[in-house]
């Protein structure tokens, strides 16, 4: 992967509760996480204020923002480092297309079966199985659309090569398009996430059902950041680049 400047995103103050989730991520990387623990939708529902988000899911506001503090000490790199669209592209590229590539068929025989061993006493298997049948089934097919299309017009757009106003018109429909597919695989996430409850691994679970667990947890985490990438980062600049194109 090729790496932009490194330097820890600033600590000089506290992260503002005003600003956007979506914001926030896309200045230090390390604080999804945070935001993950506490159900802060920072990926779909990225546009929210820290203060809103808080509120909405019954969070202490004050506490995150000290969490974020400690995340930004930690901080290692952060999404405004890559400074041009082509970084930006190769980092969801190599960080999270190739992770789907090899993850989403080996993790969807593993769902599957656990589904058949402990169906029996797991009724809600059968459902896990099917939703995530459904997501390994869709995912490929967006992340074709994304590098067969959108991504090379995106260099072609950053190389400042002429781009008629078709062209550009097809970018913008393409990101509509991939933002609408975003919002079904938010879906599908919190429909595995409620089947599951949360990733609980209950009393009779063999190594299998606990690894599948936690390979789906894995997963959940890599695309909240993978669409934030593309909502909150890459399509936002996108389309900034377009307008000023069009002026």
């Amino acid at each position: 992967m090729s790496n932009a400047a490194t330097a820890p995103a600033s600590t000089d103050s506290s992260p503002d509760p005003s600003r956007s989730l979506s914001e926030l991520v896309e200045e230090n990387a390390q604080r999804a996480r945070i935001f993950e623990a506490y159900n802060l939708d920072y990926c779909c529902g990225g546009s929210r204020s820290l203060s809103e988000a808080c509120q909405s899911e019954g969070v202490d506001t004050d506490a995150i923002v000290e969490e974020l503090e400690q995340a930004d000490a930690r901080a290692e790199e952060t999404d405004a480092d890559w400074e041009t669209l082509s970084e930006l592209v190769d980092l969801i590229v190599e960080q999270h297309h190739e992770y789907l590539r090899e993850e989403l068929k080996p993790l969807k025989d593993l769902v599957d079966k656990v589904a058949k061993v402990h169906g029996d006493n797991h009724p809600e298997l059968e459902d896990l199985a099917e939703v995530y049948a459904e997501l390994a089934r869709e995912m490929p097919v967006h992340l074709s659309e994304e590098e067969q299309i959108l991504f090379p017009a995106i260099r072609q757009l950053e190389d400042d090569e002429s781009l008629d106003d078709q062209a550009r018109e097809t970018i913008d429909a393409v990101i509509d398009g991939l933002w609408d597919d975003h919002e079904e695989t938010a879906g599908h996430l919190e429909k595995i996430v409620e089947l599951t409850d949360g990733y609980t691994i209950p009393d009779d679970a063999c190594p299998s059902y606990r690894t599948m667990l936690e390979r789906l947890e894995d997963l959940e985490a890599d695309t909240h950041m993978h669409v934030h990438r593309e909502n909150n980062v890459l399509f936002d600049r996108v389309r900034q680049r377009l307008g000023g194109a069009a002026e």
